[in-house]
């Protein structure tokens, strides 16, 4: 494997001496008991250790997500704690575990509110009723085209730049007791991946579909195949064994997962997208006795989080058609008659955000609209584009590597900073 490229100090360098907006709404909050000096975002790694200085060293736990650390996911959140590591100075340890062995998903919310974990990864998905206004935030994500890697960006950046407005998503945790770092990060959209070429309904008719959120299921209904809801790790055997037929998931999981080498016919829409579904990183209540340049250094940490998401995801997607061509499989689009069932169950999951009494749904489809609109016009002034074309970005990927350093730096300005600890 290549040697990976370390940009953690790099990353805020052209962003020094932003005009730092005040506050921590949202965000880490610094507690009556923080102390210290302030530390500007962009600084030299030497202004956040003299500010340190005095600082009793201390261990954190982050449990990542990544099974064993060895994937792009597992690389880019070693960079994430390697970070802090390095700018801290050795004042702050990441102890880093994989695989979740102190909390499943679902349970990571609770283990960082009692403080068995000090940063986490936790997917709100499996249980819906417990996070009811990210739910409905998860319902109206379809609405962008699904897409190699331009319109998971301006997602992302999308769904982040409402969620740190609206107090209600915020408050899904923090009722909990724990604290965000990022709110919503969604997984690149679902592809269809079956044993056998699918791409209409009445292909799916009968079909067992495996779906792992409230929004996968009722896609799946629509669409005539029959949901089965079961996590990720159980899909591979239950794809082998004829269990199932079909499975929704990000290319990354596809791939990373081998679901590839026994559902190698896989599907997109192209009218919009299947479910995005997201993960959050959270943080306890350790982290926010800090003093507040080590709350500071923490909540910077998450451009380098942002920034290795999109990368790893464009590496697995040029993987992904690798996989599918060694095991025979193929890239499809939906037929029209499964792009007009998929357009129905998404209007049936946008209706239930209108109708949530979580929040003010018809002001969060507004302004999820709204932020499509802008971050799509920024990501076009950055200079990226749409590719719809899975194969083709695969092949200009492996000719010339993605970064998205730029796009990065532009959402954690205006999305994060005003949330930074203070």
């Amino acid at each position: 494997m290549a040697a990976r490229t370390r940009h953690f100090f790099a990353l805020g360098a052209s962003l020094a001496g932003l005009a730092l907006v005040s506050g921590c709404a949202g965000g880490v909050s610094s507690s009556d008991d923080s102390s210290g000096d302030s530390v500007e975002f962009g600084s030299d790694p030497q202004e956040f250790q003299e500010a340190l200085a005095d600082m009793d060293p201390v261990e954190l736990t982050f449990q990542a997500g990544s099974r064993n650390g060895t994937d792009h996911t597992g690389l880019r959140e070693q960079d994430f704690a390697d970070a802090i590591e390095e700018i801290s100075g050795g004042k702050i340890t990441i102890n880093t575990v994989w695989g979740q062995p102190i909390a499943p998903y679902d349970e990571v919310t609770e283990a960082v509110a009692d403080g068995r974990i000090d940063i986490g990864l936790e997917i709100p998905i499996y249980t819906p009723s417990k996070y009811p206004a990210i739910t409905s935030l998860i319902n109206i994500a379809p609405t962008a085209p699904a897409d190699p890697y331009f319109y998971e960006m301006v997602t992302t950046a999308a769904a982040q730049d409402v969620a740190w407005n609206t107090e209600e998503i915020l408050d899904d945790y923090r009722d909990k007791g724990a604290n965000v770092l990022v709110p919503l990060e969604f997984e690149y959209s679902g592809a269809l991946a079956c044993t056998e070429p699918v791409t209409s309904s009445e292909e799916l008719d009968g079909k067992q579909l495996r779906v792992a959120s409230a929004a996968d299921f009722a896609i799946a209904e629509e669409l005539g195949a029959t949901p089965v809801s079961m996590q990720y790790v159980e899909t591979y055997e239950a794809l082998q064994r004829n269990t199932i037929d079909c499975t929704f998931g990000a290319l990354k999981i596809q791939t990373g997962s081998g679901f590839l080498e026994v559902a190698p016919y896989v599907a997109f829409p192209t009218e919009s997208s299947f479910s995005r579904n997201p993960t959050s990183i959270l943080m306890g209540q350790q982290i926010e006795a800090l003093p507040v340049a080590a709350q500071q250094l923490i909540f910077d940490q998450a451009l380098v989080y942002f920034t290795g998401h999109h990368e790893a995801k464009a590496k697995y997607n040029s993987e992904a058609i690798a996989d599918i061509d060694e095991h025979g499989g193929d890239v499809m689009q939906l037929d029209a008659g499964a792009e007009e069932d998929l357009s129905s169950a998404l209007d049936g999951l946008r209706q239930q955000t209108l109708e949530t009494d979580a929040l003010d749904g018809e002001a969060l489809n507004a302004d999820f609209n709204a932020a499509l609109d802008k971050w799509e016009g920024i990501a076009e002034e950055l200079g990226y584009a749409p590719s719809g074309d899975y194969r083709e970005f695969a092949r200009t990927f492996d000719e010339e590597p993605f970064t998205v350093e730029d796009f990065a730096q532009r959402v954690f300005e205006d999305v994060y900073l005003p949330h930074r600890p203070s």
